[in-house]
């Protein structure tokens, strides 16, 4: 048994029901190659990454990418923050990022993390390519009270901001609210890097939604993250709805304000395990600190 791959694993679980901020498990450090402390590589990674405090090197839809140095030496970045940060908030996040993602990845020359934001770097050209590679799932563990009303109104509601994300044109960001019963609602958000196709960011939030029948069907929330792409619902408010966004389609209320989730079910010994077992057909993990 991968005994560091388990151990890492329960404390992913523990995190969604406990949330908090641990950048050590946000962190992928990949293992297609180190670089020394006085490098090249490490000096233009620290300039590429350093330029992510410049508001000008960050796109009005939070977007960054860019590439720095030649042949062996040369590295690749790419970032984004969620679609409903603003541009202060954003550059924020990154510049903590940035720092959590050398600190944790301090001679791999390839590195992803994910909190509110993305960030990755590698020496290899990462930009304007879907990799729909998995990284992380995450759900809570408790279930709707009609799992197949629940599950229908969920895969429209999906399907929509799968369509609406993938032809966001250069912003590839979609997010909604819609009734599931006259006192519940069901939040959703889907987004893909700007830097891919509308067919790629389609199919990477494709295979991110397979994964919500097989691990986490009738769960009240969940997220899947892909190194191009990510989603995430709840039946609670999460995110801002964008002032640019077009009409939603089912009536959603008022734009919602971001508050704490409501505490999650408390784990019995066989849902701890039902949950190890999904984590553990992940080939990487890390914590999905959400909020």
């Amino acid at each position: 048994m991968d005994y560091p791959r388990l151990t890492i694993c329960f404390l992913f679980i523990l995190s969604l029901i406990t949330p908090q901020p641990v950048f050590a498990a946000d962190v992928i450090c990949s293992d297609i190659g180190n670089y020394t402390t006085n490098s090249t590589y490490a000096a233009n990674l620290k300039t590429l990454l350093s330029s992510l405090s410049n508001s000008s090197d960050i796109s009005s839809d939070g977007f960054f990418h860019a590439s720095i140095g030649q042949n062996q030496d040369q590295v690749y970045a790419l970032a984004l923050c969620r679609g409903d940060q603003e541009i202060t908030s954003c550059r924020s996040c990154l510049n903590d990022s940035s720092q959590a993602i050398t600190k944790e990845c301090p001679k791999q020359k390839e590195a992803f993390l994910f909190n509110n934001c993305l960030l990755r770097f590698s020496s290899r050209n990462i930009l304007s390519s879907m990799d729909d590679g998995y990284v992380a799932m995450g759900y809570r563990v408790d279930d709707a009270t009609d799992p197949a009303q629940f599950t229908n109104v969920l895969e429209n509601l999906l399907f929509d901001l799968r369509e609406r994300a993938a032809s966001g044109g250069k912003r590839k960001y979609a997010a909604d609210v819609v009734n599931y019963t006259s006192l519940s609602k069901i939040y959703g958000l889907e987004q893909c890097t700007p830097d891919i196709s509308k067919l790629d960011c389609g199919k990477c939030l494709e295979a991110a939604m397979s994964e919500i029948p097989r691990y986490a069907s009738g769960k009240l929330g969940a997220g899947i993250v892909r190194y191009s792409c990510h989603l995430r619902f709840e039946t609670y408010p999460f995110f801002q709805l964008a002032a640019d966004a077009p009409p939603p389609s089912r009536s959603p209320p008022a734009p919602p304000t971001p508050q704490s989730p409501p505490p999650l079910s408390t784990d019995t010994p066989g849902t701890l395990r039902a949950s190890l077992l999904s984590c553990l057909h992940c080939f990487d993990y890390m914590d999905l600190s959400w909020e």
